[in-house]
């Protein structure tokens, strides 16, 4: 059975129904990938590392989890701290924008209650591990430091990583300390999925060649580059691999998670020894259902009449 990890942080999501009501969910980026990877190759071993608190709100994302076929098997718990919670409001487009009450959650201390080499030791074995520049950017910066410890012995150990920058430029102090942390990053991974914005935010790079030389810098040796109306560009070792050109939603009602099914759903299909090309298609066809409902995660029944 190949084994993904996720790490990252889990909060409680807030979604407007109705002036004044909101439904209560549970969702985080690197989380969203893992329950759509899940979705995706229901025989994957998905498991997700962060932690969470000893209350009844963490119990109740943990028991989420797992009707979700999540594991928390390696998920810390604190004994001070709780989860984070944040809220989405969406425009007429279907754009989003958020609200976060997630200082000092448990998660953003995870890397502060056991050691590195206490983590290796009890780590499982993993196929894939997968984090974002959000895994990062909510860690003091020992805890970063720490963090990529982690990941290079678990490289070290044959396990293959993942990375999505997801920029989000309020949660770095400029763009040279986001440049700092996401190139440390780069240079541990072996799949990196980058989006053509981002790049152009963080170092001003245009095009996929561009982002693609730049990658290949760190001999990253999968570069999924995702181009907005151009579609998504494959580079393999330095070389394009295949692409697939957008294809528009008939409607758009929330893009929340947009990236983060299609990160799980690719990564799923690359653990699960799909090829590039019919991975990057399966990608596409679910992140292009999941941005005409609303929310992080679709319902399950939802997910299996349209996806399937």
């Amino acid at each position: 059975m190949a084994a993904l990890l996720a790490i990252g942080e889990c909060m409680m999501e807030l979604t407007p129904l109705e002036e004044n009501t909101y439904q209560r969910s549970f969702a985080g980026d690197t989380y969203n990938a893992l329950v759509y990877a899940k979705r995706n190759a229901p025989e994957l071993d998905a498991l997700i590392f962060t932690a969470i608190g000893n209350d009844d709100i963490s119990s109740v994302m943990e028991s989420q989890w797992q009707k979700e076929g999540v594991s928390s098997d390696f998920t810390l718990k604190s004994d001070k701290d709780t989860i984070g919670i944040y809220a989405i409001a969406t425009d007429a487009s279907g754009e989003r924008s958020f609200s976060y009450w997630r200082k000092n959650s448990a998660a953003s201390n995870m890397m502060a209650i056991k050691s590195v080499n206490e983590l290796l030791d009890s780590c499982p074995e993993l196929d894939c591990a997968f984090f974002s520049g959000i895994s990062l950017a909510i860690l003091s910066e020992e805890d970063k430091a720490k963090l990529i410890e982690f990941i290079k012995g678990l490289k070290a150990k044959g396990t293959r990583i993942a990375f999505d920058p997801n920029y989000r430029p309020a949660m770095w102090n400029n763009k040279a300390h986001a440049i700092y942390w996401l190139e440390k990053a780069y240079s541990v991974s072996d799949i990196v999925l980058p989006g053509e914005e981002d790049h152009q935010a963080i170092f001003n790079h245009n095009g996929h060649a561009q982002i693609a030389a730049y990658c290949q810098a760190f001999k990253i040796k999968e570069v999924v580059i995702k181009c907005g109306v151009e579609g998504v560009f494959v580079y393999s070792d330095g070389k394009l691999s295949t692409h697939e050109p957008f294809k528009a939603a008939p409607v758009q009602v929330d893009s929340t998670a947009a990236g983060d099914s299609f990160a799980g759903t690719y990564l799923s299909q690359r653990v699960t020894n799909h090829d590039i090309e019919s991975s990057l298609m399966q990608a596409t066809k679910v992140a292009g259902q999941v941005v005409q409902h609303r929310g992080a995660i679709m319902p399950t029944a939802l997910y299996n009449s349209v996806i399937n």
